[in-house]
């Protein structure tokens, strides 16, 4: 009986030990996954240095693509397609005017068609009693004169009708000149348009094909920038495209309360992802000449006691602190003079925590 009861403790002491060793398996292997998911690193590289300016900016419409479109009469405006936002085709029917003045215009139109048709009958009928000698040389000039000034007038009504979208009796179209967005609207349905509140444009079109980049300049950085200086541009939108181009003005006039310089980038926008109003952060390079320097990600330098260190895997789950000097800082990422070298890994996630955790020189 004694020795059955020291086997069956003998089994259940195995199997407590299998268990503990297959727990301590198991956390083992939680501890690196866990490690694994509140750490990463990324290699020293070669990076360029420019010395830049960083400034705030938006994104503008190109003032040479924008159209503006205002209502030619008087009227009340019915059949408005289009809104704010929307795309819009070059010869699209935005809305139409119903107006008297369209009316009047167009009788006009009528009535210098018929003038024409009348004085092109009397100059035949001159030229039939030229021939015969029964109208004198004066008198064909004179009906040749009144064909010619019938014929002017009543193209130049044409034009004008053309121009202000006249086409009915009593209807003046609007229609867009351009493809492009909406980017304004100042007219609605059953509105009525007087020569009160006819000051301003009805609609305005814009081609986002190219853009602006519109950034203030503060008054002790003006002498810094220069018009064909290289420019990177970054979007809220899209925190990781970045946009190149070059300053192509530098304004004249200064805010008289924010005492900053407007310059401007002009961006292509061929898929339209660029909108107007759009914030806008602008490196403009200061330097046409730039220098090789390693780099980091800002993430993996930590600032301790005065000094600049990054923690640098030199093995498998053994990270070395080292202090390093860093000639220049950029929108997410740090230069370094020293310290690390082409190719290193560094951590650049929870630095701070393997920072802390090195007490090698404590």
């Amino acid at each position: 009986m004694k020795k059955g009861v020291i086997m069956m403790a003998g089994i259940l002491l195995l199997t407590a030990c299998n268990d503990k060793n297959q727990q301590a398996d198991v956390e083992k292997q939680m501890a690196e996954i866990e490690k694994q998911q509140v750490t990463s690193t990324e290699p020293v590289v070669l990076g360029n240095i420019d010395d830049e300016l960083i400034l705030n900016g938006d994104v503008m419409c190109d003032e040479a693509l924008v159209r503006k479109i205002f209502v030619p009469c008087t009227g009340r405006v019915k059949g408005v397609t289009a809104e704010v936002g929307d795309r819009v085709n070059k010869g699209q029917l935005l809305a139409t005017v119903y107006s008297e003045g369209a009316a009047d215009y167009i009788k006009s139109l009528n009535d210098a068609e018929t003038e024409l048709r009348l004085a092109q009958r009397e100059y035949d009928m001159q030229v039939d009693m030229h021939s015969a000698g029964m109208a004198s040389d004066k008198e064909l000039t004179e009906a040749r004169e009144r064909v010619h000034m019938a014929k002017a007038e009543y193209t130049r009504l044409q034009d004008v009708a053309a121009i202000n979208g006249y086409s009915h009796q009593s209807e003046a179209k609007l229609i867009a000149p351009i493809s492009g967005y909406v980017i304004n609207k100042n007219i609605y349905n059953d509105s009525y348009v007087s020569e009160d509140n006819n000051n301003e444009a009805a609609i305005e079109i814009a081609d986002l094909r190219t853009v602006w980049v519109i950034a203030d300049v503060y008054e002790s950085d003006i002498a810094k920038v220069h018009q064909g200086a290289s420019a990177t541009i970054t979007m809220m939108a899209y925190p990781d495209m970045k946009y190149k181009g070059k300053v192509d003005k530098i304004y004249s006039v200064l805010d008289s309360e924010s005492k900053t310089l407007k310059l401007r980038i002009v961006l292509d926008n061929p898929e339209g992802n660029l909108k107007p109003g759009m914030f806008a952060c602008v490196h403009v390079s200061m330097s046409d000449h730039s220098q090789k320097m390693p780099v980091v990600p800002s993430s993996a330098v930590i600032f301790d006691g005065g000094h600049n260190y990054v923690m640098v895997a030199t093995g498998k789950d053994i990270y070395e602190r080292r202090e390093v000097d860093i000639a220049h800082e950029s929108t997410g990422y740090s230069f370094l003079k020293s310290g690390v070298n082409i190719g290193e890994k560094v951590v650049t996630k929870n630095a701070l925590l393997y920072f802390n955790a090195d007490t090698s020189h404590e």
